[in-house]
């Protein structure tokens, strides 16, 4: 009974901070001075297009500069649209062809739909070869990017995203999506657009937006193959297969932080799992017995392991170095059994890897594996924690360490450090 009138309380308390939320989104509207001021305007010839949204005061964060260079140097005619200011002289010139100022509302997507209105105003779809749009939400890593920046433009698949998300509904990452040319020339994208309405309002831009987006370019795509992300659970089960390295240290991948895991730790992975945990204990009995009789586990298998030595070893009791090294071991001889092994394992580390937003849950791992951009707000959304983005941070190039560092630790986890209604807010998602 108590659990009930909890939730119907959390419920209304829900509704309530959403209203509050809605009507100080409505309030800002009506007080923000609506202005969209064209700074650098070039015009385009036809070709490739990028549109990137951007938050940024004074001057350019030096890894968006990285993405506009790469950019620049294949070609792309770049539409910047920022919702601060930056001082004259930090003006991206050589960098950007189009640079428009404009009112800080509305999120990403009020700026998405400023810069397409520009594209659309000026007939840019008639000439048009592919679009991407992008924003600044993320950090963008030199390792990687070239090859990222090329993929994105140089594909035929109608609709590519960097990564997807399954929470709620199935839909691509809108912080980076490319579309080709006969999406771009589809009424239905700019009719999607013209009728986007700006809000403040974090779970309304994401329902108009994100999903709204997705589910427009979704009914435009020729074929299901034809939407789909770049980094995805194919790509993943082919490089958990064909790379021993990244197979072998996984569990160095998987991040630490509580939110949205079911087994936070490696060795909580080991014991959850009935099958893996079989293969740990073996392992164990194994190890210990060559310990004793002072020769190598290697050596070892062709020796039964009897039940009772399985009792002796507590359910659930995985100590983590040991599970360090039975992950790299080559303990299991048996062709049958590795295989089977391997694939249980590599099964269990892609049904996380689909856990919610795939670019928070699978960051050290998606990096590591070529993807050049790291959202933002992970220690904001409490998805990792301090050792992850020191992780993170080590896989950089060293000339972007630092300000990495700065920009992820900026803002905290918001369920740890911010207060009062903001807290409440958070916790719903509304923040």
């Amino acid at each position: 009974m108590k659990n009930i009138i909890f939730k119907i309380i959390r419920f209304f308390l829900k509704v309530i901070i959403y209203i509050y939320y809605s009507i100080l989104s409505v309030r800002d509207n009506i007080r923000t001075k609506k202005y969209s001021d064209i700074k650098i305007k070039n015009d385009f010839a036809g070709g490739k297009v990028m549109l990137i949204a951007l938050y940024e005061k004074s001057r350019l964060r030096n890894d968006t500069l990285e993405v506009l260079k790469e950019a620049k140097k294949n070609n792309i005619f770049i539409i910047a649209v920022n919702t601060l200011k930056l001082e004259e002289h930090n003006y991206p010139l050589d960098l950007a062809d189009v640079y428009i100022e404009r009112d800080n509302y509305g999120r990403d997507f009020g700026s998405y739909k400023a810069g397409m209105k520009y594209f659309f105003d000026s007939g840019f779809q008639e000439k048009c070869e592919r679009l991407l749009i992008i924003n600044d939400s993320v950090f963008f890593s030199k390792k990687g990017l070239p090859e990222f920046i090329k993929n994105l433009f140089n594909n035929d698949i109608e609709v590519l995203g960097a990564t997807e998300n399954s929470q709620h509904s199935h839909h691509l990452g809108s912080f980076c999506i490319s579309v080709a040319a006969k999406i771009v020339r589809n009424p239905k994208f700019e009719e999607f657009w013209e009728n986007y309405k700006n809000s403040n309002v974090r779970p309304l831009v994401i329902k108009r937006g994100e999903f709204g987006l997705s589910k427009t370019l979704k009914s435009m795509a020729s074929s299901e193959e034809n939407f789909k992300s770049i980094f995805n659970v194919a790509f993943m089960e082919k490089k958990l297969k064909s790379d021993d390295e990244l197979y072998q240290n996984y569990y160095y991948y998987r991040r630490e932080g509580e939110s949205a895991w079911r087994n936070r730790s490696v060795t909580g992975l080991i014991a959850s799992d009935e099958v893996l945990s079989s293969y740990y204990k073996k392992y164990v009995i194994l190890t210990q017995r060559a310990e004793k009789l002072e020769f190598y586990s290697s050596d070892i298998n062709k020796y039964n392991v009897i039940s009772k030595e399985y009792e002796k070893i507590e359910s659930g009791n995985v100590d983590y170095l040991q599970a360090v090294e039975f992950f790299k071991s080559n303990a299991h001889a048996e062709i049958i059994l590795n295989k089977q092994f391997k694939q249980r394992l590599i099964s269990i580390y892609l049904e996380e890897f689909t856990l919610g937003s795939q670019i928070h849950i699978n960051c050290l791992a998606l990096h590591n594996c070529g993807l050049p951009i790291i959202k933002l707000d992970l220690m904001f959304r409490c998805v990792c924690n301090m050792n992850d983005i020191l992780k993170l941070r080590d896989q950089l190039d060293e000339s972007q360490q630092e300000e990495f560092m700065t920009l992820m630790l900026s803002r905290l986890c918001g369920d740890k450090f911010l207060i009062g209604i903001n807290r409440i807010a958070y916790q719903f998602g509304i923040l």
